[in-house]
Order: C-alpha cells, then structure tokens, then sequence
C-alpha cells in the first residue's frame, strides 16, 4: 500500500486515496471483518470505519463493481459475488508475475536473465509509437514458481524512456511494472492483449521444459501509460501451471 502522505495529484500516475481504499477493501473481504458477510455496509458507515470521505468510498466501491468484485443493487445494497473475489488469475486484470505466482503457494523468481539493445523494425516501431530503427531494451527472462518454469517473458522498451541514463548499471531484472514507475515514472494504465496458443521456438521449449506437443498461453501486449501511450511491447509465454479466468460483466 502506498504512502497515505501522498496527494492524489502529487504525480501524475500516483496512487489515489481510493486505490488505497480498494485494497483495504479487498483485504476485509477475503480475510478480514467482511469475510463472512454477502453484503458491505452502507456508504456513510464505511467512510466512518475507515475515516475517508462518501466520495472516496463511493470512487472504491465504483472500481470494485467495475472489477466484478460487487454489484450495487438499488433497495438492497452492496452485494459481494465471492465467486469473483476468490479467482486467483484474471486476465481482464493486470498481471504480475511475482503476485500471481505467490498467490498458488509458491515462491517466485527469476533466471536466466538476458538484457541488450536492437533496432526496432517496422512492427515494433509502430506497436511503440517509435520510428523504425530507434533503440529498444530488450528483457528476457525465464520465471519459476520454486522450481518449476512457468513463463517464459520477453519485454520490449524503448531507449527513450531512460533518458540520457546508462540503461546497463540500472537493475532491470525485477518485476517490469515496477521498474517503468521506479526508473522511467511510467505508470501502466492499460494494455491491450491478444491471446493465442504458442509452441515457441526451441529455445524457450528448451528452457520451460516441455514435452512434445506441449504447448503455451501467449500473451502478446502492448501496455500503455496514463497518457495513453504505449510505454511496452511484451510477450509473456505461460505453462499450464495457471488456470486462468475472465470476468465478462453484461450488465
């Protein structure tokens, strides 16, 4: 949780009060005061629990229903769908590695890390609104849960975002959202993902050991800042060690 001392203007991309207030939420729910109730108090009893404003806790509640977390039902209240509350691996949600792989009991880090420069060709260039032949840092890396491999994860981002910095004495190893807020003060937004299965090419079947015929979730994302523009091109190959679930609301 971030630092309550912080404006929610303080830097564009910041955490928010209701962010804040949303992972307090989330926690009540799954192990704290509200995890045996179908219901949430109402709006002014939740602002004085957790001493924010109605709007702040009316902001929270509104992301939390965006996420499927709830539903607010005119004459009946806030209603909590458990079944949402308790899935472990979205894919309509952000993923982060490390979080996700904790989240199946498992200890999470990462090897075989490759880190160089190429030239971004006509594809790349326009998945990151570059021009073609500008540098871009490519991220390799292999990520296991204790020992097993379970992705396989190439990023891709342009030089531009480090300035005038020597990218090489800059640890880039970790959890790559983290370092586009800490390095570059990239926020990721958004991101938009196309699914498809892969085998890769044997270079990574070699390094997730698959079996023949075993195949991989790709997912092939450009992620975009607050501002709308694309901050990284990433491909993430996935094992079967997940099971993954989208939310679809229709209402």
């Amino acid at each position: 949780m971030r630092d309550s001392s912080l404006s929610p203007s303080s830097r564009l991309g910041g955490a928010v009060i209701s962010d804040r207030i949303v992972s307090a939420l989330l926690e009540e729910l799954r192990t704290g005061r509200y995890a045996q109730t179908d219901r949430l108090p109402a709006e002014v009893d939740l602002a004085a629990e957790l001493s924010v404003s109605r709007t702040v806790i009316r902001d929270a509640l509104s992301e939390m229903e965006r996420a499927g977390y709830i539903e607010r039902v005119r004459g009946i209240g806030t209603v909590v769908n458990r079944s949402v509350l308790n899935l472990r691996s979205r894919l309509d949600q952000k993923l982060e590695y490390y979080p996700l792989i904790r989240s199946f009991g498992s200890y999470p880090h990462a090897d075989g890390i490759q880190i160089y420069p190429v030239r971004a060709g006509e594809e790349l260039a326009r998945d990151l609104a570059i021009e073609p032949g500008d540098d871009v840092i490519c991220i390799k890396k292999r990520i296991l849960a204790d020992t097993t491999p379970v992705i396989y994860s190439i990023d891709y981002l342009p030089r531009a975002l480090f300035g005038s910095r020597d990218y090489t004495r800059i640890d880039l190893s970790g959890d790559i959202f983290d370092v586009l807020e800490r390095e570059c003060r990239q926020q990721v937004a958004s991101n938009v993902a196309h699914l498809k299965a892969s085998c890769g090419d044997e270079s990574i079947r070699a390094a997730m050991r698959l079996a023949p015929g075993e195949a991989m979730l790709l997912l092939d994302e450009i992620c975009y800042n607050r501002l709308c523009h694309p901050v990284m091109r990433s491909l993430s190959y996935y094992t079967n060690f997940f099971d993954f679930s989208i939310l679809r609301k229709l209402l």
